[in-house]
């Protein structure tokens, strides 16, 4: 607070300066030369002082500017490398639960090829003996029945992913409401 009343009267002074040399100017003394030399000297000495004032606030703000903008431009770069780890984790996050949902995915087929090879052999296989009597329409139906495992475990892999996404979805928002 003594700062700021001392500005002020800092200005104030100065503008009682200012106003009695206007005063000066104004009435009959200034007419004599020895007062009028006089008051030039008093205003001269008062801007010097005014102008060394300005000069030594300017270097402070200065120098307060520059710390100002060393301090953004680390907290700038502070925010870029927190950034960067957030994507980093993120990707680390959708990879590890990517391998879970395979991994739930690959187990969910297998049961699902163990149970269609127990189906194709006790089922299906007595029926293309019976009728076809052919190795190779055997072969086929179990080729078939190999091929569509891949697809079957790419689309549980999709659901389990997006399932897992949904999920996390739903514990941010949880956590941003909290």
């Amino acid at each position: 607070m003594a700062k700021k009343s001392e500005k002020e009267s800092i200005y104030q002074k100065e503008k009682g300066f200012s106003q009695q040399a206007h005063d000066f100017a104004a009435s009959d003394d200034a007419k004599e030369i020895d007062k009028l030399t006089s008051q030039f000297k008093v205003m001269t000495e008062n801007y010097d002082e005014l102008l060394d004032q300005v000069v030594l606030i300017t270097r402070i703000s200065d120098r307060l500017q520059k710390k100002l903008d060393q301090s953004n431009e680390e907290l700038s770069n502070l925010n870029n490398q927190l950034n960067d780890k957030n994507v980093e984790l993120q990707k680390t996050i959708d990879d590890l639960i990517k391998a879970r949902a395979g991994r739930k995915a690959t187990t969910i087929v297998f049961i699902f090829a163990l149970i269609l090879f127990v189906f194709s052999e006790t089922l299906l296989e007595p029926y293309i003996d019976a009728f076809a009597n052919n190795a190779y329409i055997s072969l086929v139906i179990k080729g078939v029945i190999a091929m569509s495992i891949k697809p079957l475990e790419m689309l549980v892999e999709k659901g389990l992913l997006k399932s897992a996404r949904k999920q996390k979805l739903v514990e941010i928002e949880q956590k941003a409401n909290n």
